[in-house]
């Protein structure tokens, strides 16, 4: 069965992509940097604006706003130049990228925010971190003003949509807390899924 075709419009997209078979997408720090490198490049080259950006080991999540069709193009050259230079310098060979990238159009403001909190709260679901901003490889830390690592993000549009930063800052404590609530596992089973954060 073909490929359902891509909504590639312009507009806000929620973007993913992972590595291939048991490879993490990012091994340490320098492909991490080398990344952020290229992905600043695209965003010039293709006048995009990364409202916000995620890198966990074994994938990536971007939520872009893309003003024309080159989404996939754009994609296509990002995982090509960030696959070469990982095969080189990890001393792999054959194709890193598994399959295409996966991508979502975002389809009103509320979207927006759901969207926005689900990729800034991808390293606290997984475990790497109690708090969102405490994630050194998002973008996170920069829009709320406590860091200045990632300049080139843009979360305007997020921000706007929220009523401000701190509104932007309340609705993903807001997700985070919900999901805190529906996976709180039964007392006694020695199952810990989630720790409530406390502010």
């Amino acid at each position: 069965m073909p490929r359902r075709p891509r909504d590639v419009g312009p507009g806000f997209h929620h973007v993913w992509v992972n590595a291939t078979g048991d490879w993490d997408y990012f091994l340490d720090e320098v492909d991490r940097i080398h990344w952020v490198r290229l992905f600043v490049q695209i965003l010039a080259e293709m006048r995009w604006k990364c409202v916000a950006f995620c890198q966990m080991d074994s994938h990536v999540h971007l939520l872009l706003e893309v003003p024309d069709t080159s989404l996939a193009i754009g994609m296509r050259e990002l995982n090509r130049e960030y696959s070469c230079g990982f095969n080189a310098r990890h001393g792999r060979h054959g194709t890193f990228v598994r399959q295409r990238f996966g991508s979502r159009r975002i389809v009103d403001g509320p979207d927006l925010l759901g969207a926005y909190a689900y990729v800034v709260l991808n390293p606290v679901a997984a475990g790497a971190c109690r708090r969102p901003e405490e994630w050194r490889w998002s973008s996170y830390a920069t829009t709320l003003g406590l860091a200045d690592d990632f300049p080139f993000v843009d979360a305007a549009a997020a921000i706007s949509e929220a009523g401000g930063r701190e509104q932007l800052r309340s609705a993903v404590e807001s997700v985070l807390l919900s999901r805190l609530e529906r996976t709180r596992p039964e007392p006694g089973s020695g199952r810990v899924l989630w720790r409530r954060v406390t502010t």
